[in-house]
């Protein structure tokens, strides 16, 4: 029986980039984390897992599907399948935790720290993320503070929370709930 062609808004499974392999042996812990139950259900509970394209509104239009994922040239109104999205998260959640653990400090991470800095990573992009204030201190080993400055600026002021310069709700209680996350709290 042939091999069934895979749906074009599932991309593969990402290999581990070779920068990473040149850090060490990640930790089997962390690895494990990136497709834990806990990382898709959190995943899915700030994303959603939508299982056509739809233009995000927060996101000038961008098309999206499953759980976040984005792509300008996908057609909105394509259709996925539960499994799509379930490979589509996947692929997700390894990729931008790899990238995670490319800038991160490991000896700082915790498999809950990674899972909210991967999560933060996919709503804020990889650069975003990698040169935030909070992988900077978590880096540093001023974890707290690290896990604060995912919600919050030292002044107090939501970080991270705006969409076209505009205070969304929504996105401080993500915020919120990834420094939560962050400080081992899920």
């Amino acid at each position: 029986m042939p091999t069934p062609t895979p749906h074009p808004l599932v991309p593969p499974t990402p290999s581990m980039p070779a920068g990473l392999l040149r850090k060490g042996a990640i930790p089997a812990a962390l690895l494990a984390a990136l497709t834990s139950p806990v990382a898709y259900h959190h995943l899915e509970r700030w994303e959603g897992n939508v299982l056509h394209v739809y233009a995000d509104n927060l996101a000038n239009g961008l098309p999206t599907w499953c759980a976040g994922r984005t792509g300008r040239d996908a057609v909105v109104g394509t259709k996925l399948t539960a499994d799509d999205c379930r490979q589509v998260n996947k692929t997700t959640l390894l990729e931008y935790g790899y990238t995670v653990l490319g800038c991160a400090n490991w000896d700082h991470l915790t498999a809950s720290r990674l899972q909210a800095l991967t999560l933060f990573a996919i709503n804020v992009g990889k650069a975003g993320a990698c040169n935030s204030r909070a992988v900077q201190l978590i880096n540093m080993g001023q974890i707290e503070a690290g896990c604060n400055a995912l919600a919050r600026a030292p002044d107090g002021r939501p970080v991270w929370s705006y969409a076209d310069g505009v205070y969304v709700q929504g996105l401080q209680n993500r915020r919120q709930a990834e420094r939560t996350g962050c400080l081992g709290g899920w």
